[in-house]
């Protein structure tokens, strides 16, 4: 299928398809409620539903938020835009990465375990950045619905607190009020995103119609990314021992760097070129799958099999380092097999030791950045040299032929 079918067909359908599974995200959400105890619905429908923490619908959720996060980076990106949009932009995206990391780092959480007024640690820096950047945006005066959607936005993630104390103050004996009461709370949350992903995107629309290339300004600070991501890296390991939800911190970095590589994926696919395509869908679903496995794919998951504990994650990580030689390759990636059927094997030995929160928390970071590093190298045009014998490079330019 020729590269600009495909980038017409995103074009027309991606904002639906995240509003049609956010909506049945919210569905679910409510039945997680309504059919609490009766297993294995239950169980399944918190692990898919949005009120959990590790699952499927923070991975969702915190994914949106970063992905609006890019869209408003594509607004500081435009060199002729006027310097106070540009700072507006930029601000409103720092904003975005750090409620999409609260959303699964589940920072507020542990901030309010210590004490209300620590919550001011989040919420001041978070004020501060989206109070700026209103205001910039405002002071542009290119757009006056800009300023307002985003207040809108902003005005309706503000009510989520208001119904989580409302949650937490009363008694609900019925599970399916209860499950109403969840469905409103996390679908008035989802509104307020899928409207910051709304506004945002049209940066990247934009963008796209301009061509040559000027589209996810996330693909031109490589270096920039790869070295937040290596010095964050061991802090939010780290921090997974200190925080209530074990996991999270260093989940969230590492299904961010799968999702970075699935929207260069995506730069590529609505770029010039006039290639065949499915080997780059598939790869845009392998880097989606991977994101959300990271976070969706729990720590605490290690079944018994054959008299002994193994862990599921170690699993995941080690099927996902097994299917990336020949599914890169495929997409024009070189991929070395020592380095990738090493990790894999590595995973598959160290799934045996699933108590080892530092060893299941890291490896799947490390895992993640470097494969950044890669498909930011192909994104970027930066040739690397792909010895396939020595293990060397994980992942290079364009292979040849």
């Amino acid at each position: 299928m020729p590269a600009a079918s495909v980038a017409a067909r995103l074009g027309r359908a991606w904002f639906s398809i995240l509003v049609l599974v956010s909506a049945t995200l919210v569905l679910v959400t409510f039945l997680s409620f309504a059919v609490e105890g009766v297993r294995p619905y239950s169980t399944l429908f918190f692990w898919l539903g949005l009120a959990g923490e590790n699952n499927v619908g923070a991975w969702w959720s915190g994914m949106l938020l970063l992905l609006a996060s890019v869209f408003a980076l594509d607004g500081f990106g435009r060199r002729r835009a006027e310097p106070a949009e540009r700072r507006g932009w930029l601000a409103l995206s720092a904003a975005l990465l750090i409620l999409s990391f609260d959303e699964i780092g589940s920072l507020h959480e542990y901030l309010a375990s210590e004490g209300i007024a620590f919550l001011a640690v989040l919420a001041v820096p978070l004020f501060a950045l989206t109070a700026y950047a209103w205001l910039q945006l405002f002071r542009s005066r290119k757009d006056r619905r800009t300023p307002g959607l985003l207040l809108l936005a902003f005005v309706l993630l503000g009510t989520v607190p208001v119904q989580e104390i409302i949650q937490h103050s009363r008694e609900w004996p019925n599970p399916i009020i209860y499950g109403l009461r969840g469905a409103l709370e996390e679908g008035i949350e989802l509104t307020a995103i899928l409207l910051l992903v709304a506004v945002t995107s049209r940066n990247t629309r934009s963008a796209v119609e301009r061509g040559a290339g000027e589209a996810f300004e996330l693909a031109r600070h490589r270096l920039l990314v790869l070295a937040a991501a290596a010095a964050l890296a061991p802090v939010l390991v780290a921090a997974t021992f200190v925080l209530p939800y074990p996991g999270g911190p260093a989940d969230w970095l590492a299904s961010a760097c799968y999702l970075g590589c699935a929207l260069l994926v995506v730069r590529s696919l609505v770029g010039p070129s006039t290639a065949a395509t499915t080997p780059l869908v598939v790869l845009l679903v392998w880097y989606l799958a991977a994101s959300c496995g990271s976070t969706a794919v729990k720590l605490d998951w290690d079944p018994v099999v054959l008299g002994a504990p193994v862990s599921l994650r170690a699993l995941f990580v080690a099927l996902l380092l097994a299917t990336a030689v020949p599914i890169l390759r495929s997409a024009g990636r070189r991929a070395s097999p020592l380095l990738f059927v090493g990790g894999a094997a590595a995973a598959l030995v160290g799934s045996m030791w699933p108590q080892s929160q530092l060893l299941w928390c890291g490896f799947p970071v490390l895992v993640a950045v470097l494969v950044y590093a890669g498909e930011s190298a192909v994104a970027a045009g930066v040739p690397l040299a792909a010895d396939t014998s020595s293990g060397g490079v994980a992942m290079a330019g364009p292979a040849e032929g």
